[in-house]
């Protein structure tokens, strides 16, 4: 998993790999460049490789069952573009969701590896790369 081979991964557990955490704040970049992200800080697994992941995000109630399910554009990696080194943080892009994520805990299915993690030299190349990789999480998902 740690070489980010998730497909592998399920076909020897028997199931998605999945990554699961309360929902925390985060700078709130996403959020300003019009694509927001649900910061979760997993718990209990490994964290795959460092990249970007086509994702199902299942939203828990209070008491863990599931509240709803949405695709989700998912980034493991320390955020090259806008910091030097910085510690790594698992961001869900949930497609087609407009909510307040804050105080919730995500469930996260990690389906297919897409991409390896870089960094943009401006923010308009970031944002086209996010249009692509999410046109690509429907693409897989859908």
């Amino acid at each position: 998993m740690l070489e980010g081979r998730v497909e592998g991964a399920a076909l020897l557990l028997g199931r998605p790999v999945e990554l699961q955490g309360p929902v925390v704040r985060g700078a709130g970049r996403g959020r300003g460049l019009g694509v927001p992200t649900a910061n979760v800080a997993p718990e209990g697994e490994l964290v795959p490789r460092l990249g970007i992941y086509a994702a199902r995000a299942r939203v828990l109630d209070a008491k863990g069952a599931v509240a709803s399910t949405h695709l989700a554009a998912l980034s493991i990696g320390s955020n090259p573009t806008f910091t030097a080194a910085g510690s790594v943080t698992v961001e869900a892009h949930l497609l087609d969701f407009d909510g307040d994520l804050y105080d919730r805990r995500l469930r996260l299915e990690v389906l297919h590896r897409l991409r390896d993690e870089r960094r943009f030299e401006s923010i308009d190349a970031l944002l086209a790369q996010i249009d692509t990789d999410v046109a690509e999480v429907r693409k897989r998902l859908t």
